[in-house]
């Protein structure tokens, strides 16, 4: 569904390698707050920075281990013995005159724990990340531009890699320079350091070391995890679209396709221009990340639950919503993605897929693009807001719109433009699938119950022989 398109119509899917490392990283991270948590009721007496430390060395899963239990346990109660239908029996007098304590307590404490996570896992890490904090120095804006631009050159050899690989490396590459930024001011670098060793385990205990930083880091700060978003898109569309290429022959003679239309227009130095204006939107759609971290610095994840508390607390917490609903749109559109390339592949090329995310979205990949996109470029405009409202100066903090009013305006101009485009898109295929599976009772049905997303205008008839040639299903 998400075509080489030289108008940047562009694919979308997520590897199903990435998409279960991010899964992975999310479970981890709540199962690090569970036994934090944990820790903190049984054992009052370890002090913090050693539970820190605890978490840290040994990780989420050795730390919620039976063995760490037990060695918890023997903090808090020196003469307790764990049974093995996991009863704790105190043989003390503790808590006053009750004795006793069962499995039944012990899912007390599980539950409340577990309610808790969330809130546990942000404060422990913003905590952790606060001792070590520095002003954060965003890198040179001649550095995120060269990696917006850098990889869109490829378009000079082949003119779909533009807007397909171009336009996945640039996301990843110039929020990757954010985000590293933001963990090297947290002394938690992402740099990974292969050059010492080229050894599997060398280069697998680098990459582990990365996972954690980033699994504490991105609780704990609010533009790392906007600028994560951004980098998990393209990421994982780079992958997709190697897998594409490597495993799909139809794809490539698509490719081949676009290339000789493209040769016949002239030569490869006329294809600057529009080079030149993709360069600018993808700089266009960092924007946000940008005014995020400048202005949102030192503020978690972490939010209490509940209305009240002013303008300047539901602009906060509706800043942090908007940011998750950027990771969400971008993950709705990789749970798309690998739906129809799961489908396709059991029940053939030329089937409609409706079942799964289908059955709810026409175009979950370009609905979820839009959603993304347009959730990022709000945390923007939140972010300006809650800085102005939390201003104290005489001017009403009228001073910091003006300051960001550049890269707001460049943020409208990525949404706009992005949103043009994947909405021209999904208009070309909805005609495409109406003209292939339109008879069908399947497809009517389909259409009736299932949403088409952010559709601009109607595909003429004049258009379909270009539409066949450069949407796919």
């Amino acid at each position: 569904e998400r075509p080489p398109h030289t108008s940047m119509m562009k694919s979308s899917l997520v590897p199903l390698v990435s998409f279960l490392l991010f899964v992975w990283g999310g479970l981890s991270s709540s199962a690090a707050a569970f036994s934090h948590g944990a820790t903190s009721f049984i054992s009052p007496a370890v002090s913090v920075s050693q539970q820190h430390e605890i978490i840290s060395r040994r990780g989420a899963v050795h730390h919620f281990s039976g063995k760490r239990t037990k060695e918890l346990c023997k903090l808090r109660m020196t003469s307790t013995t764990v049974e093995s239908d996991i009863t704790i029996k105190s043989r003390r007098h503790t808590l006053g005159s009750r004795r006793g304590t069962t499995a039944l307590a012990g899912a007390g404490i599980f539950l409340c724990t577990l309610l808790k996570s969330n809130a546990a896992i942000a404060k422990t890490a913003a905590t952790t990340v606060s001792t070590a904090a520095a002003p954060v120095i965003l890198p040179p804006m001649h550095k995120i531009l060269l990696a917006c631009l850098l990889p869109t050159l490829l378009g000079f050899y082949k003119s779909e890699y533009g807007v397909s690989y171009g336009y996945g490396t640039a996301m990843a590459a110039s929020s990757y320079l954010i985000l590293a930024s933001i963990s090297q001011s947290a002394g938690l670098p992402l740099a990974l350091s292969f050059a010492s060793s080229t050894k599997p385990a060398a280069i697998l205990s680098s990459l582990t070391a990365t996972v954690n930083s980033l699994r504490t880091l991105l609780p704990a700060s609010l533009p790392a995890f906007h600028a994560f978003a951004l980098f998990f898109y393209g990421t994982r569309l780079d992958f997709f679209l190697l897998y594409r290429e490597l495993c799909l022959p139809r794809f490539r003679a698509m490719r081949e396709r676009i290339e000789d239309r493209a040769k016949k227009q002239g030569s490869r130095l006329k294809r600057t221009p529009f080079l030149l204006s993709c360069t600018f939107l993808y700089f266009c759609m960092v924007c946000p990340v940008l005014v995020t971290t400048k202005l949102c610095e030192g503020m978690s994840m972490s939010c209490a639950v509940g209305l009240g508390g002013g303008l300047a607390s539901f602009l906060e917490k509706s800043l942090r919503l908007s940011v998750i609903l950027a990771l969400s749109g971008f993950l709705l559109g990789a749970v798309g993605d690998l739906n129809k390339s799961i489908g396709k592949m059991l029940k053939g090329e030329d089937t409609l897929i409706t079942g799964g995310i289908f059955r709810f979205f026409r175009h979950p990949n370009y609905t979820g693009e839009v959603i993304g996109w347009s959730s990022s470029c709000l945390a923007a405009f939140l972010a300006v807001a809650l800085k102005a409202v939390t201003d104290t100066s005489s001017n009403g903090g009228l001073h910091i719109w003006k300051s960001m009013a550049g890269f707001l305006s460049l943020s409208v101009m990525g949404v706009t433009g992005i949103s043009f485009v994947l909405g021209t898109a999904t208009a070309g295929l909805e005609f495409r699938q109406q003209e292939k599976y339109g008879d069908s009772e399947e497809y009517k049905q389909w259409v009736k119950k299932s949403w088409v997303g952010f559709k601009m205008g109607k595909q003429k008839k004049a258009d379909s022989e270009n539409i066949q040639e450069t949407t796919e299903e």
